[in-house]
Protein backbone atom coordinates (compact mmCIF):
# COMPACT_ATOMS: atom_id res chain seq x y z
CA UNK A 1 0.00 0.00 0.00
CA UNK A 2 1.21 3.30 -0.15
CA UNK A 3 -0.16 6.09 1.89
CA UNK A 4 -1.67 9.11 0.40
CA UNK A 5 -1.88 12.55 3.04
CA UNK A 6 -4.32 15.10 2.49
CA UNK A 7 -2.90 18.62 1.95
CA UNK A 8 -5.74 20.57 0.73
CA UNK A 9 -9.11 20.89 -0.65
CA UNK A 10 -10.35 23.37 -2.90
CA UNK A 11 -14.18 23.93 -3.18
CA UNK A 12 -14.43 24.06 -6.98
CA UNK A 13 -17.72 23.97 -9.82
CA UNK A 14 -16.78 20.18 -11.78
CA UNK A 15 -18.79 18.76 -13.88
CA UNK A 16 -17.67 14.47 -16.04
CA UNK A 17 -16.23 16.72 -18.16
CA UNK A 18 -13.81 18.97 -15.95
CA UNK A 19 -10.51 18.64 -17.21
CA UNK A 20 -7.51 19.14 -14.18
CA UNK A 21 -3.67 19.37 -15.55
CA UNK A 22 -0.41 20.23 -13.41
CA UNK A 23 2.17 22.44 -14.41
CA UNK A 24 5.17 20.59 -14.88
CA UNK A 25 6.75 21.88 -11.17
CA UNK A 26 4.07 21.66 -9.75
CA UNK A 27 2.97 24.70 -8.73
CA UNK A 28 -0.09 25.20 -10.77
CA UNK A 29 -3.27 23.43 -11.42
CA UNK A 30 -5.53 24.16 -14.48
CA UNK A 31 -9.04 22.80 -14.58
CA UNK A 32 -11.95 23.97 -15.90
CA UNK A 33 -14.89 22.25 -18.51
CA UNK A 34 -15.11 25.04 -21.00
CA UNK A 35 -13.73 28.21 -19.52
CA UNK A 36 -10.61 27.16 -17.63
CA UNK A 37 -8.79 28.84 -15.13
CA UNK A 38 -5.46 28.44 -13.28
CA UNK A 39 -5.40 28.06 -9.28
CA UNK A 40 -1.80 27.88 -7.28
CA UNK A 41 -1.20 24.20 -5.69
CA UNK A 42 0.19 25.75 -2.64
CA UNK A 43 -2.84 28.03 -1.44
CA UNK A 44 -5.54 27.20 -4.11
CA UNK A 45 -5.75 30.60 -4.52
CA UNK A 46 -6.75 31.70 -7.93
CA UNK A 47 -4.61 33.00 -10.52
CA UNK A 48 -5.71 33.06 -14.05
CA UNK A 49 -8.65 32.58 -16.30
CA UNK A 50 -8.69 31.56 -19.58
CA UNK A 51 -11.20 32.10 -22.40
CA UNK A 52 -12.41 28.61 -24.13
CA UNK A 53 -15.55 28.78 -25.70
CA UNK A 54 -15.57 24.73 -26.42
CA UNK A 55 -16.26 21.14 -23.96
CA UNK A 56 -12.72 20.78 -23.47
CA UNK A 57 -11.37 17.15 -23.99
CA UNK A 58 -7.59 17.70 -23.61
CA UNK A 59 -6.18 20.42 -21.15
CA UNK A 60 -2.14 19.91 -21.25
CA UNK A 61 0.88 21.69 -20.13
CA UNK A 62 3.91 22.40 -22.59
CA UNK A 63 6.79 20.73 -21.04
CA UNK A 64 8.73 23.82 -19.91
CA UNK A 65 4.87 25.28 -18.35
CA UNK A 66 4.92 28.13 -20.68
CA UNK A 67 1.76 27.12 -22.77
CA UNK A 68 -1.37 25.50 -22.00
CA UNK A 69 -2.95 23.24 -24.56
CA UNK A 70 -6.93 23.09 -24.39
CA UNK A 71 -8.62 20.58 -27.38
CA UNK A 72 -12.27 20.08 -27.41
CA UNK A 73 -14.14 16.60 -26.91
CA UNK A 74 -14.28 14.27 -29.34
CA UNK A 75 -17.39 12.89 -29.68
CA UNK A 76 -16.84 12.51 -33.77
CA UNK A 77 -20.10 14.17 -34.75
CA UNK A 78 -19.49 15.94 -38.24
CA UNK A 79 -21.63 18.91 -36.75
CA UNK A 80 -18.94 19.67 -34.08
CA UNK A 81 -16.26 21.92 -35.14
CA UNK A 82 -12.86 21.71 -33.84
CA UNK A 83 -11.01 23.64 -32.10
CA UNK A 84 -7.66 23.99 -30.31
CA UNK A 85 -6.11 27.05 -28.54
CA UNK A 86 -2.41 27.59 -27.01
CA UNK A 87 -2.40 29.89 -24.18
CA UNK A 88 0.71 31.68 -22.93
CA UNK A 89 -0.04 30.09 -19.02
CA UNK A 90 1.16 33.02 -17.16
CA UNK A 91 -0.89 36.08 -18.69
CA UNK A 92 -4.17 33.73 -20.32
CA UNK A 93 -3.24 35.56 -23.52
CA UNK A 94 -4.18 33.21 -26.36
CA UNK A 95 -0.34 32.59 -28.53
CA UNK A 96 -2.84 30.76 -31.77
CA UNK A 97 -5.74 28.67 -32.35
CA UNK A 98 -6.71 26.43 -35.09
CA UNK A 99 -10.56 25.67 -35.90
CA UNK A 100 -11.41 23.03 -37.87
CA UNK A 101 -15.00 21.43 -39.23
CA UNK A 102 -13.99 18.46 -36.77
CA UNK A 103 -13.46 17.51 -33.10
CA UNK A 104 -9.52 17.78 -32.24
CA UNK A 105 -9.09 14.26 -31.15
CA UNK A 106 -5.79 14.36 -30.08
CA UNK A 107 -3.14 17.08 -29.55
CA UNK A 108 0.79 16.67 -27.96
CA UNK A 109 3.58 19.05 -27.57
CA UNK A 110 7.22 17.96 -28.59
CA UNK A 111 10.83 19.12 -28.81
CA UNK A 112 11.69 19.18 -32.80
CA UNK A 113 12.63 22.21 -34.48
CA UNK A 114 11.71 23.68 -31.48
CA UNK A 115 9.27 23.81 -28.82
CA UNK A 116 6.45 22.51 -30.66
CA UNK A 117 2.43 21.37 -30.63
CA UNK A 118 1.11 19.36 -33.05
CA UNK A 119 -2.89 17.98 -33.73
CA UNK A 120 -4.98 15.53 -35.61
CA UNK A 121 -6.97 17.14 -38.81
CA UNK A 122 -9.30 15.40 -40.62
CA UNK A 123 -11.71 15.48 -43.37
CA UNK A 124 -14.41 12.92 -44.74
CA UNK A 125 -14.34 11.72 -48.33
CA UNK A 126 -15.87 9.10 -49.95
CA UNK A 127 -13.59 5.71 -50.38
CA UNK A 128 -14.93 2.82 -52.34
CA UNK A 129 -18.48 3.83 -51.56
CA UNK A 130 -17.79 3.98 -47.56
CA UNK A 131 -17.04 7.49 -45.96
CA UNK A 132 -13.96 7.74 -44.98
CA UNK A 133 -11.40 9.90 -42.94
CA UNK A 134 -8.42 11.80 -44.59
CA UNK A 135 -6.17 12.19 -41.81
CA UNK A 136 -2.87 14.65 -41.12
CA UNK A 137 -0.93 15.37 -38.02
CA UNK A 138 -0.72 19.72 -38.06
CA UNK A 139 2.48 21.28 -36.68
CA UNK A 140 2.72 24.64 -35.24
CA UNK A 141 6.49 25.98 -33.75
CA UNK A 142 5.84 27.94 -30.57
CA UNK A 143 8.26 30.31 -29.86
CA UNK A 144 9.17 31.65 -32.94
CA UNK A 145 5.49 30.88 -33.75
CA UNK A 146 5.61 29.45 -37.48
CA UNK A 147 3.74 26.85 -39.33
CA UNK A 148 5.76 23.64 -39.78
CA UNK A 149 4.43 20.96 -43.08
CA UNK A 150 1.89 18.22 -41.43
CA UNK A 151 1.89 15.14 -41.61
CA UNK A 152 0.10 12.52 -44.20
CA UNK A 153 -1.86 9.99 -42.03
CA UNK A 154 -4.55 9.06 -44.67
CA UNK A 155 -7.34 6.61 -43.64
CA UNK A 156 -6.87 6.56 -39.95
CA UNK A 157 -8.89 8.82 -37.36
CA UNK A 158 -5.84 9.88 -34.54
CA UNK A 159 -7.11 9.28 -31.00
CA UNK A 160 -4.21 9.71 -29.06
CA UNK A 161 -0.81 11.35 -29.87
CA UNK A 162 2.43 11.95 -28.32
CA UNK A 163 5.96 13.08 -29.74
CA UNK A 164 9.04 10.03 -29.44
CA UNK A 165 12.61 10.33 -30.06
CA UNK A 166 12.08 9.78 -33.74
CA UNK A 167 8.94 12.02 -34.93
CA UNK A 168 5.44 10.84 -33.29
CA UNK A 169 3.83 7.71 -31.73
CA UNK A 170 0.04 7.88 -32.98
CA UNK A 171 -3.16 5.17 -31.05
CA UNK A 172 -5.50 5.74 -34.21
CA UNK A 173 -8.66 3.74 -35.68
CA UNK A 174 -9.02 2.60 -39.34
CA UNK A 175 -11.46 5.10 -41.58
CA UNK A 176 -12.15 2.07 -43.85
CA UNK A 177 -13.72 -1.23 -41.97
CA UNK A 178 -13.48 -4.67 -43.04
CA UNK A 179 -17.21 -6.29 -44.01
CA UNK A 180 -17.83 -9.27 -42.03
CA UNK A 181 -21.04 -11.44 -41.79
CA UNK A 182 -21.81 -12.33 -37.93
CA UNK A 183 -25.29 -14.44 -37.13
CA UNK A 184 -26.03 -13.25 -41.29
CA UNK A 185 -25.56 -9.81 -40.23
CA UNK A 186 -23.44 -7.60 -42.39
CA UNK A 187 -21.20 -5.54 -40.20
CA UNK A 188 -18.12 -3.47 -40.71
CA UNK A 189 -15.30 -3.76 -38.21
CA UNK A 190 -12.76 -0.89 -37.96
CA UNK A 191 -9.75 -2.10 -36.46
CA UNK A 192 -7.06 0.19 -33.84
CA UNK A 193 -3.75 0.84 -34.76
CA UNK A 194 -0.45 2.14 -33.21
CA UNK A 195 1.53 3.92 -35.43
CA UNK A 196 5.21 5.09 -35.00
CA UNK A 197 6.08 8.20 -37.61
CA UNK A 198 9.20 9.72 -38.48
CA UNK A 199 9.65 13.80 -38.58
CA UNK A 200 8.22 13.53 -42.23
CA UNK A 201 5.36 11.49 -41.35
CA UNK A 202 7.09 7.87 -42.71
CA UNK A 203 5.58 4.94 -40.97
CA UNK A 204 8.07 3.60 -38.95
CA UNK A 205 5.88 0.81 -37.13
CA UNK A 206 2.33 -0.31 -37.84
CA UNK A 207 0.92 -2.48 -35.10
CA UNK A 208 -2.70 -3.64 -35.49
CA UNK A 209 -4.31 -3.76 -32.20
CA UNK A 210 -7.73 -5.82 -33.21
CA UNK A 211 -11.06 -3.94 -32.82
CA UNK A 212 -11.74 -4.12 -29.29
CA UNK A 213 -9.84 -1.06 -27.97
CA UNK A 214 -11.22 2.05 -25.79
CA UNK A 215 -9.72 4.61 -22.78
CA UNK A 216 -6.39 5.00 -24.00
CA UNK A 217 -2.86 7.13 -22.90
CA UNK A 218 0.19 7.48 -24.12
CA UNK A 219 3.51 8.29 -22.20
CA UNK A 220 4.27 11.85 -22.84
CA UNK A 221 7.65 9.99 -24.44
CA UNK A 222 5.90 8.51 -27.25
CA UNK A 223 7.33 4.93 -25.52
CA UNK A 224 4.26 3.05 -24.34
CA UNK A 225 0.31 2.91 -24.70
CA UNK A 226 -2.43 1.68 -22.25
CA UNK A 227 -5.29 1.24 -22.97
CA UNK A 228 -8.46 -0.51 -22.02
CA UNK A 229 -8.90 -3.97 -24.57
CA UNK A 230 -11.92 -6.40 -24.97
CA UNK A 231 -11.21 -9.59 -25.55
CA UNK A 232 -15.02 -10.14 -27.19
CA UNK A 233 -14.24 -14.29 -27.34
CA UNK A 234 -13.57 -14.55 -23.33
CA UNK A 235 -16.25 -11.58 -22.41
CA UNK A 236 -13.16 -10.02 -20.81
CA UNK A 237 -11.64 -6.06 -20.69
CA UNK A 238 -8.49 -5.23 -19.01
CA UNK A 239 -5.58 -2.58 -18.84
CA UNK A 240 -2.90 -3.55 -20.96
CA UNK A 241 0.62 -1.35 -21.33
CA UNK A 242 1.69 -1.97 -25.02
CA UNK A 243 5.70 -1.21 -25.89
CA UNK A 244 5.43 1.51 -28.88
CA UNK A 245 8.54 -0.17 -30.51
CA UNK A 246 7.86 -3.24 -30.16
CA UNK A 247 4.57 -4.33 -30.09
CA UNK A 248 4.70 -6.31 -26.92
CA UNK A 249 1.22 -6.45 -24.67
CA UNK A 250 1.26 -6.42 -20.68
CA UNK A 251 -1.99 -7.22 -19.19
CA UNK A 252 -1.82 -5.39 -16.08
CA UNK A 253 -5.53 -5.20 -14.52
CA UNK A 254 -8.63 -6.51 -14.85
CA UNK A 255 -11.72 -4.64 -16.01
CA UNK A 256 -15.68 -5.69 -14.33
CA UNK A 257 -18.09 -4.67 -16.04
CA UNK A 258 -19.78 -1.02 -15.92
CA UNK A 259 -15.99 -0.09 -14.66
CA UNK A 260 -13.66 2.83 -16.69
CA UNK A 261 -10.41 3.40 -15.77
CA UNK A 262 -8.91 6.63 -15.20
CA UNK A 263 -5.55 6.50 -17.25
CA UNK A 264 -2.30 8.92 -16.89
CA UNK A 265 1.41 8.86 -16.91
CA UNK A 266 3.82 10.68 -14.93
CA UNK A 267 5.13 13.67 -16.74
CA UNK A 268 8.87 11.78 -17.19
CA UNK A 269 6.84 8.72 -18.10
CA UNK A 270 8.36 6.70 -15.37
CA UNK A 271 5.25 5.99 -13.79
CA UNK A 272 2.12 4.78 -15.06
CA UNK A 273 -1.77 5.52 -12.77
CA UNK A 274 -4.81 3.97 -13.35
CA UNK A 275 -7.88 4.41 -10.93
CA UNK A 276 -11.01 2.19 -11.11
CA UNK A 277 -14.28 1.70 -9.29
CA UNK A 278 -13.62 -1.58 -7.41
CA UNK A 279 -16.49 -3.77 -7.80
CA UNK A 280 -16.95 -5.51 -4.52
CA UNK A 281 -16.79 -2.54 -2.30
CA UNK A 282 -17.48 1.77 -2.58
CA UNK A 283 -14.19 3.02 -2.93
CA UNK A 284 -11.48 3.83 -5.97
CA UNK A 285 -8.37 1.73 -6.18
CA UNK A 286 -5.24 3.86 -7.15
CA UNK A 287 -2.45 1.42 -8.40
CA UNK A 288 0.61 3.27 -9.50
CA UNK A 289 3.70 1.14 -11.73
CA UNK A 290 6.90 1.77 -12.66
CA UNK A 291 6.99 1.03 -16.60
CA UNK A 292 10.78 0.19 -16.47
CA UNK A 293 10.01 -3.06 -15.27
CA UNK A 294 6.05 -3.14 -14.81
CA UNK A 295 6.61 -3.39 -11.37
CA UNK A 296 3.29 -2.54 -8.77
CA UNK A 297 4.89 0.22 -6.68
CA UNK A 298 1.70 0.62 -4.56
CA UNK A 299 -2.11 0.93 -4.20
CA UNK A 300 -4.57 3.26 -2.10
CA UNK A 301 -8.00 3.43 -1.72
CA UNK A 302 -9.69 6.79 -2.66
CA UNK A 303 -13.29 8.10 -2.20
CA UNK A 304 -15.86 6.57 -4.78
CA UNK A 305 -16.53 10.36 -5.86
CA UNK A 306 -13.01 11.45 -7.41
CA UNK A 307 -13.49 11.00 -11.86
CA UNK A 308 -10.63 12.53 -12.74
CA UNK A 309 -7.18 12.86 -11.51
CA UNK A 310 -3.73 14.74 -12.01
CA UNK A 311 -0.30 14.10 -11.07
CA UNK A 312 3.08 15.25 -10.62
CA UNK A 313 5.29 12.81 -9.43
CA UNK A 314 8.30 14.70 -9.15
CA UNK A 315 7.14 16.60 -6.17
CA UNK A 316 5.38 13.56 -4.83
CA UNK A 317 2.13 14.77 -5.18
CA UNK A 318 -1.54 14.00 -6.79
CA UNK A 319 -4.59 15.43 -7.36
CA UNK A 320 -8.13 13.74 -7.70
CA UNK A 321 -11.72 15.81 -8.26
CA UNK A 322 -15.11 14.73 -7.46
CA UNK A 323 -18.07 15.88 -5.55
CA UNK A 324 -17.56 19.72 -5.86
CA UNK A 325 -13.69 19.43 -4.93
CA UNK A 326 -10.45 19.59 -5.97
CA UNK A 327 -8.42 17.73 -3.04
CA UNK A 328 -4.71 17.46 -3.16
CA UNK A 329 -2.58 14.44 -2.06
CA UNK A 330 0.88 13.86 -1.16
CA UNK A 331 2.56 10.12 -1.39
CA UNK A 332 4.32 8.93 1.47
Amino acid sequence: MIKLSPLRSIPVEEYLLTRIAFSPDGSRIAIGHKRFRTLDAETGAFLRDFSYPEFIGQLRFSPDGRFIAAANVADNHPATAGNLTVFDADSGAVHFAHLSSRPVEACAFAAQEGPMVAWNVARVESVADQPAVVGEIARRQLDPLRELPPLSLRQHEVRALAGSPEGFTCFARQSLGEAITVEQANLIFRKFRLLGLDTRGNVLRDFDLGIGAGVSALSPDGKLLAVEMVDFKNNERHVSLIDTETGVEANLLALEANTLPVLEFSQDSDYFLCMKEDAEASFNTLRIWSTADLRLVGEAQLDLSYHAMTSCLAHSVLAFLGNGKLELFAIE
